[in-house]
This record gives structure tokens, sequence and C-alpha cells, in this order.
């Protein structure tokens, strides 16, 4: 056990492609016990016996506990792909479908929130110049409105 649970999140909108491009940083043991806790095989990331659906059920838990909604709209999650490091951080990377035009943007994140009371997801957002930070816990899931842009 240690003493902190937290997941870190980074979302740039890319503006020549129109996309957000996403990454996630987890403490990969206690993901891999989320899943696991939600009825997921063992997934043995980053092992030679890693599980071959083990993207696929990264991707399935993210779309349930992770919700960036674009212009009123629930964006749908293209998944990268993976890195898991020595030191036990994991790293997801994730694209959305194209968004030409950005009035307004909203966040759900209840990544480890059912696992860990603790459970901290900060997550950083970029558009243009705009950066802006938030947290994340079991009192605060989620944040509307946050960026609002005016053309």
């Amino acid at each position: 056990m240690h003493k902190y649970y937290v997941s870190i999140t980074e979302l740039e909108y890319n503006s020549r492609s129109h996309t957000f491009e996403i990454s996630i940083k987890f403490i990969g043991h206690d993901l891999e016990d989320a899943l696991e806790n939600a009825g997921v095989p063992s997934l043995n990331l980053g092992a030679p016996n890693e599980n071959e659906k083990a993207n696929e059920y990264l991707k399935q838990y993210i779309d349930k506990n992770f919700q960036l909604i674009v212009n009123d709209k629930n964006l749908t999650f293209k998944f990268i792909g993976k890195e898991v490091k020595d030191n036990d951080f994991m790293y997801c990377y994730l694209e959305t479908n194209e968004i030409p035009v950005i009035k307004n943007v909203d966040i759900k994140n209840t990544l480890l929130i059912e696992m860990f009371d603790e459970q901290s997801n900060i997550v950083n957002l970029k558009v243009g110049d705009e950066n802006l930070s938030f947290t994340f816990n079991h009192e605060e899931t989620l944040a509307s409105d946050i960026l609002k842009i005016k053309k």
C-alpha cells in the first residue's frame, strides 16, 4: 500500500488536427486492482504474458469513468496505446474525434474513485492560450462550463 492515490490527465487541443490529445498517468497496480474489482481478468500489464485484450479493457474502463463533453456532446475516444514504466507508472494515450469549433467544455472524471476513498484525479486542460487545472475526487466528479469560448 502507498499513501497517495492519484491519476494525472493531460488534455491538449491540437488546433491543426482539431482533436484533443489525451494522456492519463496511473499508478499501474491501482489500475489493475480497479479493473480486477470490476470483474476484468488479470491483465499483467507490461509483462510478457499480458492479456491480449488489455487495451480493450483499458479503453472500456476509461470510457466508463472519464468523459470529455464539448459543445454539449460526449466525445468518443480512440485508444492510441499505452506505456508501462518500470516505476509502476502507466500511461494511456487517447485521441478524440474532430471538433472544428469549441464553444464549451465539461469534464467528468471518476477514475479509480470506486476503489480508493483518497483518490484524486488531476486534469490539466490546454486549449490555445488557456491552461486550466482541476482536481476530481469523491466529492467533485464533474466540472461544468469550465471553458467557454466566445467567437
